[in-house]
């Protein structure tokens, strides 16, 4: 079972470069960044992660994902690069294609594009995507980047994604392309994208049952169109990374565990914990800038790393 990290990196915690090298040095597989580019002061919809409904302000903190894994990839060697989640409806595939593929060339081969689509229609507007069918957008960014990085050149014509024949260079060592993964709720039109232009499937605090319903779930689905199941890579957003949670994912079917370190108390959590702490961390004020790295450590240990 591979672990990874978690972290929300701002202009008030612990700097990347800090971090980025913790976290390699503590025997962790990969960190992973968040993504908002903006956020939108007086929105009307609420926020689900809370009774309220209000945004914490953490939302409009993020720094850009791509900026802070180019950081950390010059400061480590090993350790993947890898978004947890990349909001494709707020970026063109062009420049993106750009941005990932600059990064895994420089990187020597980690980068994650983990995806999704955003829940705030008043943030996706701001970039011209229609929150209705931002879906069907980020369909065709990924499947116009993976043309660009398989190829180096590449022409795409598609509903809302069009370009004519462009060169996109540095290209990825990861061939044909760096994995992208879906984060997205388990439901069948999820798995159906999975198989169909995914790599991955990336849910937040999703049980070991949800996992193994999955690897049921994509098998036939992969089947139909020749992939092969088991190359579809299962990580798991958790909030505790003892030896009975590895172990419990690992034999539903996960490949790896993600546990998050922001203003997480550093100790082990039940299950029924786990989305009451997730909630009051990312709410809370930003961890004094000593704390993730002892978090680092405690979950190190509870790892058995």
């Amino acid at each position: 079972m591979k672990v990874g990290i978690g972290m929300f990196i701002t202009g008030y915690t612990v700097d990347p470069i800090t971090m980025g090298t913790a976290i390699e040095a503590a025997g962790f597989d990969s960190i992973w960044v968040p993504d908002h580019t903006v956020l939108p002061v007086n929105p009307v919809t609420k926020y689900p992660g809370a009774g309220d409904g209000v945004i914490p302000p953490l939302y409009g903190e993020m720094a850009d994902p791509l900026v802070l894994l180019a950081y950390i990839g010059a400061c480590t060697r090993r350790i993947r690069l890898a978004t947890g989640v990349c909001l494709i409806p707020e970026r063109h595939p062009l420049t993106l294609a750009k941005a990932v593929g600059t990064l895994d060339n420089f990187s020597g081969g980690r980068v994650t594009l983990g995806v999704g689509v955003g829940w705030l229609p008043e943030e996706t507007v701001l970039y011209g995507t229609d929150f209705s069918t931002r879906w069907g957008y980020a369909r065709e960014a990924v499947m116009a980047m993976k043309a660009l990085w398989e190829h180096g050149s590449a022409s795409f014509e598609g509903k809302f994604v069009n370009f004519p024949e462009v060169r996109c260079d540095p290209i990825p060592v990861q061939r044909p392309y760096p994995p992208v993964i879906i984060g997205a709720p388990g439901t069948p039109k999820t798995f159906d994208r999975i198989a169909r232009w995914g790599d991955g499937w990336l849910p937040v605090m999703a049980p070991p049952s949800a996992i193994a319903e999955a690897r049921t779930a994509l098998r036939p689905r992969c089947e139909a169109l020749g992939r092969d199941p088991a190359s579809i890579e299962i990580t798991v957003f958790v909030m505790d990374v003892t030896r009975e949670t590895q172990e419990m994912y690992e034999q539903a079917g996960a490949d790896r565990i993600v546990v998050g370190i922001y203003n997480h108390p550093g100790t082990p959590l039940p299950f029924e914990e786990w989305a009451t702490t997730r909630r009051r961390a990312l709410a809370a004020p930003p961890p004094p800038i000593g704390e993730p790295l002892k978090v680092l450590e405690q979950m190190h240990t509870l790892a058995g790393l």
